[in-house]
């Protein structure tokens, strides 16, 4: 995930909590359809974890905003300046992601990879569905939702800038309404799927704008019992939808129960005053490495495979803890030796001279 530091306040370190709390649960549910991991009890709520991607979006909607609230992003140099740190921010770390997979795991022929190369530079391929389970899609088509999403960030924030408290409620009701319906159309229809569509992600994510836009001032949030009411709901509900077998593997379906229990996740853990979490050079460090951790995911999975085929391993616990460790390895590997000297890099580039 993708954070500008300049403005993040206090606020954050809860924010950097949900974060990785997104990051791993997606992991875990790889595990499970990958490897048939088992979990206990926690089993069926973890075959559901793709729906953190919504957490993720909504995540990414409500830090941009923060971040830029004070921000006219209407002006040209500022908007320059904008795109230009999203870029540097997200691309370079993408980039070798695509080629490593291309290069080692990748079934397509080089006239095939020539054709796709504009295509996945420019991070369109979540506009083309088919394209899903073509070469590294199924790891990085958030990317391509998230380039999209930034690209109209600025315009979100000037309407929501503009917008009363009312109109940005009906806003949301709006985006929550369409959420909920799309599935319904989907389902009845056998339209493709929903999941990597840029337009509903981007409606995920613009209800996290919305969400950091709100004058909430409730004593409800900021506490951690209120986190762990929410996160016992999400789990609970979404653990007897998959027991009565209510449209398993339907991830946005599960939207209606997933999006409040987010939003409320959202609200809590950036209104939370914790000085233990404040303080946590830990958590710093893990949130700083979850864009990396998401993408090592597009082929930790067979990397996983090999080592388990190699030596052998069938134990649930063991394989568990290795893909944890493995991802979280590789995700470290690739922060510190493509993430932050392409930012530096970037950073004498185009900011050296601007404030």
């Amino acid at each position: 995930m993708i954070i500008d530091k300049e403005k993040i306040s206090k606020r954050a370190a809860g924010l950097d909590l949900f974060r990785v709390l997104a990051a791993l649960m997606v992991l875990l549910f790889h595990c499970h359809i990958h490897h048939g991991s088992d979990f206990g009890v926690l089993t069926g709520f973890v075959s559901m974890g793709a729906i953190f991607m919504s957490a993720f979006f909504m995540l990414s909607g409500y830090v941009l905003f923060l971040t830029y609230r004070e921000q006219p992003l209407v002006q040209m140099a500022n908007l320059k300046r904008f795109y230009l740190k999203r870029l540097v921010g997200i691309l370079p770390l993408y980039y070798v992601v695509a080629l490593l997979y291309v290069l080692f795991l990748g079934q397509e022929s080089a006239v095939q990879n020539l054709l796709l190369l504009p295509v996945e530079m420019l991070g369109l391929q979540s506009v083309f569905p088919a394209l899903f389970q073509v070469s590294h899609n199924d790891g990085t088509w958030f990317i391509s939702c998230l380039l999209l999403a930034y690209l109209a960030f600025p315009l979100m924030q000037e309407a929501v800038k503009q917008m009363s408290t009312r109109a940005k409620y009906v806003a949301l009701g709006i985006c929550t309404l369409a959420l909920f319906w799309a599935p319904l159309v989907v389902h009845a229809f056998s339209t493709e799927s929903i999941y990597a569509n840029p337009f509903f992600r981007g409606l995920e994510f613009f209800i996290g704008v919305l969400l950091c836009s709100l004058p909430v001032k409730s004593k409800l949030w900021g506490t951690w019992k209120a986190f762990f009411v929410e996160l016992i709901v999400l789990v609970g509900l979404v653990s007897v939808g998959v027991h009565f077998h209510v449209a398993v593997g339907n991830y946005m379906l599960y939207d209606v129960v997933a999006v409040p229990a987010f939003a409320c996740m959202v609200l809590t853990l950036a209104r939370l005053n914790s000085p233990r979490l404040q303080g946590s050079a830990v958590l710093r460090y893990m949130s700083a490495v979850t864009y990396a951790f998401f993408l090592v995911q597009t082929f930790n999975t067979e990397m996983e495979r090999w080592i388990f085929s190699t030596w052998g391993i069938q134990n649930n616990a063991v394989m568990i803890v290795i893909s944890v460790v493995l991802c979280g390895l590789m995700a470290m590997a690739l922060h510190h030796i493509v993430e932050k000297p392409c930012a530096r890099l970037g950073k004498r580039i185009f900011f050296s001279g601007n404030s």
